[in-house]
């Protein structure tokens, strides 16, 4: 059975974003008046100060507002790169996948090397199920930056998702040798070694994400069952309630496997929590 997993929850998404307003203000309080005048006194500094005030904005969660000051920059003639990737993640932000998805596509075409436009399409392209033109936008992001963690992960977890199983687990090793601490992409690895049937290594995999034996035997159990490999899922449940008696996870999915039609199960948290 092919392995269903909520991609997103474990897809790592983010588009770079310019310096804060915050930093610009400790960078600007630190001036004297023998320096030179400040970004937003020289020529273009104001538009850069909108830019980032729109950046502002979208982190502050009012993606209408950034789109409205967006569409003032580029009436009043700004362009680049920084400008196209906040629109396309504004875009997004207010539901309007196929309209970032355009904005984006122009990134690539203006910039070809842009590893961050190319792992957003790769993001939007998993929303479509489109799993071929997915993975090779993540795989265009990791050749333009190749230790970039999240961009690694990304394209290990779309492999996996469409059953390629041993290169996930090559890929998803490489984004733990770029950043070891990444625990979602250590369940990401753990759900790989599973459907490859490496139930062993995936359960000291969970065991260093999570630092619980009783956790790692459940998401053991979660992968087999995700597998349709039932027996073996209740076999792991049932390690995970010998570790913790009171695992609420495991007896749930106990009782789940026990009727006779089982709903499909829910990938655990914080296993595959951004």
């Amino acid at each position: 059975m092919p392995l269903r997993l909520p991609w997103r929850l474990a897809v790592a998404a983010a588009l770079a974003v310019g310096p804060s307003i915050a930093d610009g203000a400790r960078r600007s309080s630190s001036r004297n008046a023998a320096e030179d005048p400040a970004q937003w006194e020289q020529p273009g500094g104001r538009d850069q100060a909108r830019l980032e005030f729109a950046h502002a904005l979208l982190r502050a969660g009012s993606p209408d507002a950034c789109l409205e000051l967006i569409a003032q920059l580029r009436r009043d003639g700004m362009k680049g790169l920084e400008l196209e990737r906040l629109h396309a993640e504004a875009l997004r932000a207010t539901g309007l996948d196929d309209d970032a998805r355009a904005v984006l596509e122009g990134v690539v075409r203006r910039w070809p090397r842009d590893a961050a436009a190319h792992n957003e399409l790769g993001i939007l392209a998993m929303d479509r199920d489109d799993r071929a033109q997915a993975i090779e936008h993540f795989r265009l992001a990791t050749r333009h930056d190749q230790d970039n963690a999240r961009y690694l992960n990304n394209l290990g977890f779309a492999l996996l998702v469409d059953e390629q199983h041993d290169a996930a687990i090559d890929v998803l090793r490489s984004a733990l040798r770029a950043n070891s601490a990444r625990d979602l992409t250590r369940n990401n690895l753990g759900f790989a070694l599973v459907a490859a049937g490496r139930t062993d290594e995936a359960w000291r995999v969970f065991r260093a994400a999570s630092g619980d034996a009783a956790d790692a035997h459940y998401n053991v159990g979660v992968g087999l069952e995700l597998r349709g490999a039932r027996a073996e899922a209740t076999a792991a449940y049932r390690k995970a309630i010998d570790s913790d008696p009171q695992h609420a996870h495991a007896q749930a999915a106990l009782s789940r496997l026990a009727e006779p039609a089982p709903a499909p199960p829910v990938a655990p948290d914080p296993a595959l929590a951004p």
